[in-house]
């Protein structure tokens, strides 16, 4: 049985760097055959709004644009915290596809299954 594991994701173009190494550690991850589940939280969530993930590259990493689309074939969940969705405007028509809005409590029955790494 693969590994579980739950990348709540925090940054995206406030700290690209940051925002780069996490999608680049789920691609990783999802490489290696784990079963993975991602949280766009806080300036992560900015991430789940169609067109800011090709924006983000950060220093020696393979840019997001190039990673992201592995994401999205690997049919991963994709979560976005509702209260931040509302905190940076995102309605569902902005979505990147596949990308869920779910609430906190949505999140915590999620957690327990899963090794829960916030980046």
């Amino acid at each position: 049985m693969a590994k579980s594991y739950l990348l709540i994701i925090t940054h995206s173009t406030d700290d690209q760097d940051r925002a780069n190494s996490a999608i680049a550690l789920a691609v990783s991850l999802i490489s290696d055959g784990a079963d993975v589940a991602l949280f766009f939280t806080f300036d992560g969530a900015l991430l789940a709004k169609k067109g800011v993930a090709e924006t983000v590259a950060g220093r020696n990493f393979t840019p997001v644009r190039e990673l992201f689309p592995m994401l999205l074939e690997a049919n991963i969940p994709l979560y976005l915290c509702a209260a931040c969705a509302k905190t940076y405007g995102i309605a569902e028509a902005d979505l990147v596809p596949g990308v869920k809005i779910i609430t906190l409590p949505t999140l915590a029955r999620e957690m327990p299954s899963r090794e829960t790494i916030t980046l």
